[in-house]
């Protein structure tokens, strides 16, 4: 007899027919009964089994299905994204932060000191060239000023007199001193003669009443200049005679009385008799009588021959450069005060203004902080690793968030000569294309440096690239495997990235490639 195998569902079909009452009759071969019992035996073990182990089969089941769906997952090759690596012709550009600045920026100072007296101006103010910004205190100044001014007046009146001819009246009495010099000089000399004569021969009756006549000329002369001292020192009050008229007057008295006193003295020697003494002291009294008899007129031949000589060449050189001083000190007078104002040196905005009315400054202190801004230039400070791409007339566009929507053109003009060491940046400057009403100093604005209009580069989705290793690389599908390769990036386009390294044209890379581990086999979908 050959086995038979059911089903467990026909099993379970059969053994209901048979609780419903059917005749079921199975034949295999021969149709034995037998069978029948054995496979009712069958069902009715199978269904109680069923029924007690129902939760235990679900979960056995599920954790098969599971098991078997994660093996199938991990044994199978992974799909992934695939993109194909292009050379396309792209724009590349430098972006960066920059401000705007004037052409010229200049901290204007006073080369003096002095207190500040008035501010015209305020941070922030357009100014035009020559425009006073601030103003110092002048009063000392003015005043010094006026003190030159009449210097020069001075000299210009001592020029003119060293530059005329002598006056007649000027000769008339320099003559007239020399001969009352002389006058006087012999008067005393004369007198000291004849008083040594005295003294050596004695007094006698004849002498003494000779040397009281004398005595009384004397006085009459005494009387006499001193008349005229009164009559000259009102007529140089009156401005009939120059000063020095009364100067002349006072000697002639005052040598007057000198004779007088003298004439005095030798009557009384006479009266007393010479002793050997006296007779020195008349000696000495002579030779100083000659002596200056001749230093007197000496002294006024001198005054004649000078206003003779008038006028005289190096006086009149020597008038002129106490002038020329004069003026000079004035012309400097004048230049102090006019340093007093500080003036705009060309037309442009007050960026900064770090002093006030009433402050005391010095000079060379920076006292306004003055821009050109009819010519603004854009300053900007990159990494000094840029200059390898940075060329002087790139093209730019920049904007400002300050003024959303608007944007103008410039140029690169300016590389900058100097490498901040400490930062390791470089200061470069563009110009805008044409004017741009909108910019303001200090002006925070977007550069955006053209520095390859047309270049041709490798380009690859931005998610194509990740970091493995810490390296920047993309993942390249070759023999349905992800490899690594190192790449450098470069500008950021609508077409993705740039891209430099081992890659060409046409090869497969992995999109998404954070999700993408080396050595994982793929399969170009």
């Amino acid at each position: 007899m050959n086995p038979v195998f059911y089903t467990m569902a026909q099993a379970a079909k059969a053994h209901q027919r048979l609780k419903m009452g059917d005749v079921y009759t199975i034949e295999q071969n021969t149709g034995s009964i037998t069978h029948f019992r054995t496979l009712n035996l069958i069902v009715k073990f199978s269904l109680r089994f069923i029924r007690s182990n129902i939760g235990r089969m679900i979960w056995a089941a599920m954790i098969a299905a599971v098991g078997l769906g994660t093996y199938l997952y991990v044994s199978a090759p992974a799909k992934v994204q695939v993109t194909t690596v292009q050379a396309v012709e792209t724009q590349e550009t430098l972006s960066a932060s920059g401000r705007v600045r004037g052409e010229k920026s200049v901290d204007l100072g006073l080369d003096i000191s002095g207190i500040v007296r008035q501010v015209n101006v305020k941070n922030g103010d357009e100014v035009r060239a020559g425009q006073v910004l601030l103003m110092l205190d002048k009063s000392e100044l003015i005043a010094g000023a006026d003190a030159a001014m009449a210097a020069v007046a001075s000299a210009q009146a001592e020029l003119a007199r060293a530059s005329r001819p002598p006056l007649r009246s000027e000769v008339a009495k320099a003559r007239a001193e020399v001969e009352h010099a002389r006058s006087v000089g012999d008067a005393r000399v004369v007198g000291a003669q004849a008083r040594l004569r005295n003294l050596r021969s004695g007094a006698r009756s004849q002498e003494i009443a000779e040397a009281q006549a004398e005595l009384q000329r004397l006085k009459a002369l005494l009387n006499k200049a001193e008349s005229d001292l009164k009559r000259t020192s009102s007529l140089v009050k009156q401005g009939a005679l120059a000063a020095s008229s009364l100067d002349d007057a006072q000697t002639s008295v005052d040598t007057a009385r000198a004779s007088a006193n003298a004439q005095e003295q030798r009557i009384s020697m006479l009266k007393a008799g010479s002793r050997p003494a006296e007779v020195a002291e008349a000696e000495a009294a002579l030779s100083e009588a000659i002596a200056a008899r001749s230093t007197s007129v000496k002294s006024a031949s001198e005054g004649l021959n000078t206003i003779l000589s008038n006028p005289r060449r190096e006086d009149i050189n020597a008038a002129k450069a106490k002038l020329d001083e004069a003026k000079a000190e004035y012309r400097r007078a004048i230049d102090l005060i006019s340093k007093c104002e500080l003036r705009a040196p060309f037309s442009g905005v007050v960026a900064d203004l770090p002093v006030e009315q009433g402050q005391s400054i010095s000079p060379g202190q920076k006292l306004v902080v003055f821009e050109q801004i009819s010519r603004p230039v854009i300053e900007v400070e990159t990494d000094e690793a840029n200059l390898k791409v940075l060329r002087m007339y790139q093209k730019a566009v920049i904007s400002s968030d300050a003024y959303p929507g608007r944007t103008f053109n410039a140029y690169l003009y300016d590389l900058g000569s100097k490498v901040d060491a400490d930062r390791g940046t470089i200061k470069i400057k563009l110009r805008p294309e044409g004017s741009v009403e909108w910019l303001r100093t200090d002006l925070t604005v977007d550069v955006n440096i053209i520095t390859a209009p047309k270049a041709k580069r490798l380009v690859i989705p931005a998610d194509s690239v990740t970091r493995h290793e810490g390296k920047s690389v993309v993942f390249v599908i070759d023999n349905d495997k992800a490899t690594p390769v190192e790449v450098t990036t470069g500008a950021v386009g609508p077409n993705g990235v740039a891209v430099n390294g081992a890659l060409r044209e046409g090869m497969h890379v992995a999109r998404n490639a954070a999700g993408v581990e080396a050595g994982d086999v793929a399969v170009i979908q």
